[in-house]
């Protein structure tokens, strides 16, 4: 309480009682002299209440994300700070590793301390620390009122960002998305227009990709720009974008396998009694619609229900094989010791690549780091290439759908959130000042700065994959229309779909995920058959199998009771 209103209700207290010692006139009723008391501890009743509202934050907040925006992240914490002076933020941040798991490693490292550092991570690769019980649930954060704007802090989020995140059973969550993200595309339209291409669908088929990259190659031109190592492969990207999309196109249908039953500990009355499988609507497996069984789903893994050694198998590596093998020579030259193919898009000298949203904001800033000499790995193109480098025209056009016998739904990207934060668990006092940066920057106050700086095209670290899943935020001109001609064709990442928990590995248990991109790479390279895939893969499924278990938290004795929640089982975000 300031001191202004604390003397003004002083005065007006003593008014009162002068008032009443003076009498009132005849008219009027005397006042109670019982009812001078209930005004006083009114008036201490309301001082303590606002004066423990307006106390003051105080404590230390270490914002440890895998980042290089230096920029973007201080203007945050600088905004914080001058709203909660006693906070000190300190932006540390991590740049990326040589590996796809450097960051993970390091968290590891920092876990070792009973009470690590870091407040602030994002990684998508968390599910090891929840089931530890080393990350705060998010939920009971959520229901609170966000200081920074007056209303349940949940009612920010756009509702089916928070819906791929959770476990649609208990409410759990133990990242944060804040952002959304789509996968597609883009092509270099003077170069197909030199090819002799000029009708690009909104969503080819695999035949026309395939046309497509043979009229490039006769160009003259490199008809992909892709890294093929299986570090690439392994550690995320283009080519694992590519292989989820392809496996949800062949496993749709086991959706009817691994849903929850009535009876089972995550069947939910009016939504799973009710859902019917159609894979013509590409929502028709969103968590809001169908619960899965985690236990039912490895049940029908170790069974055999679903299984790898077949025909479908075969079907869908063939298919991808007819762009991908290097003897087509679709991809570039020695594409296998390649780890960013980016420049020879962006000089080019290939016609098309697969991207993000985040492309959008990158282009310009890439072309000139490219031109400038600042561009980091620029070493699949030569200096006179680089130097040269500008901006040029591009479309864009969806994952292509892939047609056969076995295919069960039309192809469907990353369409999903962005954002992975998480809070280390600490003590309650350390974690409520944290969760309180968080609602700061979840704000639309807070958006705001994100984006400002995110999207400042002097912030070569800078830029988004997509538009915010906060409400009430507008991004600056002109990406709020770029982002909003996005064409979206369905998500293939979301809790329990069954053809992305098998897509590269399983489960994104490393191990299995890690020798998965072995066998991808000798595919392409031709020393495997897409025969000798399929019964390679079964194979590397049944011996993971122990090891999954582990890896999910589950026993022998949880595959037993499928309708029973198991005691040890965490849906640290979509399984």
């Amino acid at each position: 309480m300031t001191r202004r209103i604390r003397w003004t209700l002083v005065g007006c207290l003593l008014a009162a009682l002068m008032l009443a010692a003076c009498g009132a006139p005849p008219a009027a009723e005397p006042a109670a002299p019982a009812e001078e008391p209930a005004a006083e501890e009114e008036v201490v009743q309301i001082e303590e209440t606002v004066e423990e509202e307006a106390a003051a934050l105080e404590g230390e907040i270490v914002i440890s994300l895998s980042s290089n925006d230096i920029q973007t992240y201080q203007a945050l914490a600088d905004a914080y700070m001058a709203i909660n002076p006693g906070v000190n933020v300190v932006v540390e941040l991590k740049a990326p590793g040589t590996g796809p798991d450097a960051y993970l490693t390091w968290l590891r490292t920092q876990f070792t301390s009973e009470e690590p550092r870091m407040s602030l991570i994002e990684s998508a690769h968390l599910r090891e620390f929840a089931q530890e019980g080393r990350l705060i649930n998010w939920a009971p954060y959520l229901s609170l009122e966000n200081p920074y704007t007056g209303a349940i802090w949940e009612e920010s989020f756009q509702d089916w960002g928070l819906n791929l995140v959770r476990d649609p059973s208990t409410g759990e969550m133990y990242t944060l998305p804040y952002m959304s993200v789509q996968t597609f595309w883009v092509y270099n339209k003077d170069i197909f227009a030199e090819a002799g291409i000029t009708d690009v669908p909104v969503q080819p088929t695999w035949d026309q990709l395939v046309e497509y990259s043979e009229k490039v190659k006769a160009a003259g031109y490199i008809p992909i720009a892709m890294e093929g190592t299986t570090e690439q492969i392994w550690g995320g990207g283009r080519m694992p974008w590519l292989m989820r999309s392809a496996m949800d196109q062949y496993h749709r249908e086991e959706l009817q396998i691994i849903q929850c039953q009535p009876g089972d500990w995550c069947f939910r009355e009016g939504i799973d009694d009710v859902w019917e499988y159609d894979p013509s609507d590409v929502r028709n497996d969103d968590p809001d619609r169908i619960s899965v069984n985690i236990v039912r789903h490895m049940n029908a893994l170790k069974d055999g229900t679903i299984n790898f050694d077949n025909e479908c198998t075969i079907e869908m590596m063939t298919q991808i094989g007819r762009v991908f093998k290097t003897e087509h020579g679709f991809v570039p030259e020695g594409w296998a010791g390649i780890t960013d193919a980016y420049p020879l898009f962006l000089t080019q000298q290939a016609a098309m690549r697969m991207v993000h949203g985040g492309f959008f904001t990158s282009f310009p800033k890439d072309i000139r780091s490219l031109a400038q000499g600042e561009y980091a790995g620029a070493g699949e193109v030569d200096d006179e290439s680089a130097a040269a480098a500008v901006e040029f025209e591009y479309g864009r056009f969806a994952f292509p759908n892939i047609e056969g016998p076995c295919v069960q739904g039309t192809a469907r990207a990353n369409e999903l959130t962005s954002g992975t934060l998480a809070l280390p668990k600490k003590n309650r006092a350390q974690n409520d000042l944290e969760a309180d940066f968080v609602m700061f920057w979840t704000s639309p106050q807070g958006m705001r700065i994100f984006l400002e700086n995110k999207l400042d095209t002097e912030n070569l670290q800078g830029g988004i994959a997509g538009p915010p899943l906060i409400n009430d935020v507008t991004m600056p001109s002109p990406w709020e229309d770029i982002f909003a001609n996005s064409v979206f064709v369905g998500n293939y990442e979301k809790p329990g779909a069954p053809g992305d928990k098998v897509a590269r590995g399983f489960f994104k248990h490393e191990d299995s995920k890690r020798i998965w991109s072995i066998m991808v790479q000798e595919f392409f390279a031709g020393t495997r058959t897409a025969e000798e895939f399929a019964a390679d893969y079964q194979t590397l499924l049944e011996e993971s199998f122990d090891d999954l278990l582990v890896f999910l938290n589950l026993t022998e004795e949880d595959l037993e009771s499928p309708e029973k929640r198991p005691p040890g089982y965490i849906a640290a975000g979509p399984y």
